[in-house]
């Protein structure tokens, strides 16, 4: 492999080309941005409300820092500024969320083409590969909500484009690698899966490139250098709230009763067909088994990031988009893989299916329905009746004059405190191991100084147990329904602390 690298790598050839427009190039970003503007018609249309991680970004919005109890700020910090500028509205919560994607398929664009840019078929290739993130189903649905993952991967493909392979060893520069840890730092201020960057540069500087050691080393060093300066201030603040994040971490991870499951590392890797799209995973698994002068970097920039979440599947349980960071070196790889063959049916294919995948999610999001696909317990019932429960709740709180509610639980509180934005209302939750499980718990737990009245809500007819409140009695409730065999049933309690 060495040999053959060293071939494929170190042939001294021409400098990376400027980019020749040409007109394939001008419909596919025209056709690109239609797209941009269809998703952020749909987010603007829909009648679909805030997830609870999109209401609690928005809560971490308003209460700015450098850190928060199971996120790094960054995403905080975007809708402060989106809410700021377009008001507040799940729009102004989730306009960065196409944004950035648009923005990123664009540097995946230009890193295909300069990867294969001593290529005749380096246009091709660029083309292909923004196509392929832009109609990714994850990409689809990452342009309808706002999630960490979104600026994340901007960041990476940022600080992956510059230091890609080239044609001639010069290019391992020490400088490039600084500022790629300056933009790694930020997807690590995004989510700190942005750290699998650095597990993955690392391996490549280890691979076979001919470079000097003491400049790998160099190289290795500014990019450790460029992320720990950005992500300091977090680092900073975990260290002054107890290492808040990371023990949420490892809670996530769950790691200390182990199940063993191959079952789980089967769900996972089933749950990437719904991410990079049915035909496209299997594209990439035959685009594993021939080598392209671009291989070994792609192939390390993905498989130890797939490695990683498939054995924490197998150890406890992995989420389809914990391996989102691998996605861009493999849009890369499926992408140069489809310019190799004359033919273009199978990369048409490919996009075929993903763009009716992505018309399908638009028209959900514009819609607020699954329609004939949705399951009996359909998922979309999770962003549907916060605001008719905060219309039945708000008579209550005027009629009582009431100063605090206590909500069962993060999702109802994370909704209501968006619902009561301009309320003075305070909005808690119970924490009746204090132990504090989330950021509601840790910041606006319900403690005996809260004013009264109260309300408190709960999905049974019976008055929490909550030391130290008398409850008066029940005083009204809320049913909404939010799919078509569910209704979001509340009990309002009256009580004085």
């Amino acid at each position: 492999m060495g040999r053959h690298y060293q071939n494929n790598f170190t042939q001294p050839s021409m400098e990376h080309a400027s980019y020749d427009w040409v007109k394939a190039d001008i419909i596919l970003l025209f056709g690109l941005f239609c797209l941009f503007a269809l998703r952020i018609f749909g987010i603007y249309t829909t009648p679909l409300e805030l997830g609870v991680d999109e209401a609690q970004y928005w809560v971490w919005s308003q209460d700015l820092s450098f850190g928060y109890y199971s996120k790094p700020p960054l995403i905080a910090w975007l809708i402060s500024i989106s809410h700021f500028v377009f008001g507040h509205s799940t729009f102004g919560v989730r306009i960065f969320a196409p944004l950035l994607q648009f923005i990123t398929t664009l540097i995946i664009w230009r890193c295909a083409y300069q990867l294969n840019d001593d290529t005749p078929r380096a246009g091709g290739i660029g083309r292909i590969a923004a196509l392929l993130w832009a109609l990714m189903p994850a990409i689809s649905l990452g342009s309808a909500v706002i999630s960490t993952d979104t600026p994340m991967v901007l960041f990476w493909c940022s600080a992956l484009y510059l230091i890609l392979p080239s044609n001639t060893v010069t290019h391992l520069s020490p400088y490039k690698f600084l500022l790629a840890g300056f933009l790694v730092g930020f997807a690590m201020l995004s989510k700190y899966a942005g750290a699998y960057f650095i597990l993955c540069a690392i391996l490549w500087l280890l691979s076979g490139h001919v470079s000097s050691y003491s400049k790998r080393f160099l190289c290795f060093l500014a990019l450790i250098a460029g992320a720990i300066i950005i992500l300091m201030p977090n680092l900073i603040w975990n260290l002054n709230n107890g290492l808040v994040t990371v023990i949420h971490l490892s809670e996530n991870a769950n790691l200390t009763l182990p199940s063993y499951s191959f079952q789980g590392v089967i769900d996972f890797w089933q749950a990437q067909i719904f991410v990079f799209g049915p035909l496209a995973l299997v594209c990439f698994f035959m685009a594993i088994t021939k080598w392209q002068k671009h291989s070994l970097f792609l192939l390390l920039f993905c498989v130890p990031i797939f490695l990683i979440i498939s054995i924490q599947a197998y150890l406890q349980e992995a989420n389809a988009n914990w391996a989102m960071a691998a996605y861009p070196a493999v849009t890369l790889l499926v992408a140069g893989w489809f310019g190799s063959f004359p033919s273009k049916i199978l990369s048409s294919a490919t996009h075929g299916i993903n763009a009716l995948l992505a018309l399908f999610l638009i028209s959900v999001v514009i819609t607020g329905q699954l329609g004939i696909f949705a399951p009996s317990s359909d998922p979309l019932r999770r962003v549907r009746g916060w605001q008719a429960l905060s219309s039945d709740l708000q008579n209550h709180i005027e009629q009582h004059d009431v100063k605090t509610i206590i909500a069962d639980r993060r999702v109802t509180a994370a909704n209501l405190q968006w619902y009561f934005y301009q309320n003075p209302i305070s909005v808690t939750v119970y924490d009746n191991d204090n132990y504090p499980s989330n950021h509601f718990e840790l910041k606006y737990n319900y403690n005996s100084d809260s004013p009264s009245p109260i309300i408190a809500l709960t999905q049974i007819p019976e008055a929490p147990d909550i030391t130290g409140i008398e409850w008066i009695g029940l005083v009204g409730d809320s049913s909404q329904k939010i799919s078509k065999n569910k209704n979001r049933n509340y009990f309002f309690y009256l009580g004085r602390n």
